[in-house]
């Protein structure tokens, strides 16, 4: 009888000292694809950048598109960069947070003008 206590009562503390392994691991795994996001738009963004700035440049621009170019770029730069800071740190990236910085960073894009 004494032996099955024992038993059971290793057995929740062994469950009781993995559960918070098992979650960080859970964790861990949704970061890493946070952070390669995170990356990925970060390198979206500055060759859209650098399309934005060579726009504003170009005689014949759409002095009303440059104006909207920056407000534009500036709002997905500054959703980049709290990302990138928090994935340097190694802290926790929200998905809604990628998204919003997605989606700002899409809606510049759209304000460039197609290439032929």
């Amino acid at each position: 009888m004494k032996l099955s206590f024992l038993r059971t009562k290793s057995v929740a503390l062994t469950a009781a000292l993995l559960l918070p392994l098992a979650l960080t691991a859970c964790g861990a795994t949704q970061t890493v694809p946070r952070q390669q996001s995170v990356y990925g738009l970060s390198l979206s963004y500055a060759a859209a950048a650098q399309l934005a700035e060579d726009y504003k440049k170009n005689p014949a621009a759409d002095q009303a598109v440059v104006a909207e170019l920056k407000p534009a770029f500036q709002k997905a730069h500054d959703q980049i960069k709290l990302l990138d800071e928090a994935a340097r740190k190694g802290d926790p990236l929200g998905e809604a947070a990628v998204e919003a910085a997605q989606d700002a960073l899409d809606a510049a894009r759209t304000l460039l003008p197609a290439s032929n």
